[in-house]
């Protein structure tokens, strides 16, 4: 197949371009020098190609508080409802939208009546409504829509906040170990397994479904954090517990690959 990446310079980006390659796919790999999200209706006349398949990874600010700012979140839902038209102007037959487990959170936790949420949680109903009007507007236009739910990826080139950095930056620094006390379940995946599963949802994925890509392997979140601490140095103190939690625990049939 032709599969366009957007956010192709990406940490994920990166590793589905070679992922797709390596297994045969032809890529037209997308990164801001070549067109923005801004402008991302320019796209067909830049490439003046045709394609198969239209990933849309490309995110402003996915890490850190740029999660809280409402502003960039908006844009990102618009610029994908936008990637849509595109993907069918390029003969595109499936567009395949890049979500994440914190979706699932907010839906859990934040429509509950005294539910305190953060901030940063405008990220994830973003996400959700990024996936809902892509769907209908991919329905529209008669293109295939496939989602993906991320979880916590990890690996070489990851320059993002995310947990695994964070604690270990954390800990390797020599700061306060502290933490919620980790008994909520929790997982983590490889971004090798991560981009071979973007990669199987377009060659196959059915359309109108969503796919949670995961390790096949979720464990209670202090289980990672020692095994992590263990790893950089048995002697660190963990406080667990130090934290409080503030959101609502995910039964472990979501991290279900089956």
């Amino acid at each position: 197949m032709v599969a366009i990446v957007t956010g192709a310079n990406g940490f994920v980006g990166k590793a589905l371009v070679a992922e797709l390659k390596n297994n045969g796919h032809e890529v037209i790999a997308i990164n801001r020098d070549i067109c923005s999200m801004e402008d991302i209706n320019k796209l067909p006349a830049i490439i003046n190609s045709k394609a198969d398949v239209f990933y849309h990874l490309a995110w402003a600010g996915s890490t850190g508080i740029d999660r809280a700012d409402y502003t960039k979140q908006l844009m990102n839902v618009k610029w994908s409802l936008d990637a849509v038209c595109v993907a069918k102007e390029l003969g595109c037959k499936k567009y395949i939208g890049i979500g994440t487990l914190a979706e699932l959170d907010v839906n859990s936790y934040s429509i509950l009546d005294g539910a305190t949420p953060n901030a940063v949680s405008n990220y994830g109903t973003a996400k959700i409504t990024t996936h809902f009007m892509t769907k209908a507007e991919c329905n529209k236009h008669g293109l295939e829509h496939v989602w993906a739910y991320l979880s916590n990826t990890y690996g070489a080139g990851n320059y993002t906040n995310n947990f695994i950095n964070f604690a270990s930056k954390t800990m390797i620094t020599g700061k306060p170990a502290n933490f919620t006390a980790g008994d909520q379940p929790y997982d983590f995946v490889h971004i090798s397994d991560t981009v071979r599963g973007l990669r199987c949802i377009g060659e196959n994925g059915r359309t109108n479904h969503s796919y949670y890509i995961g390790s096949g392997n979720s464990r209670k979140l202090k289980d990672f954090i020692i095994a992590l601490r263990n790893e950089i140095d048995p002697g660190i103190q963990l406080n667990l517990g130090a934290i409080p939690f503030n959101g609502i625990f995910q039964p472990e049939e979501v991290y279900s690959i089956e």
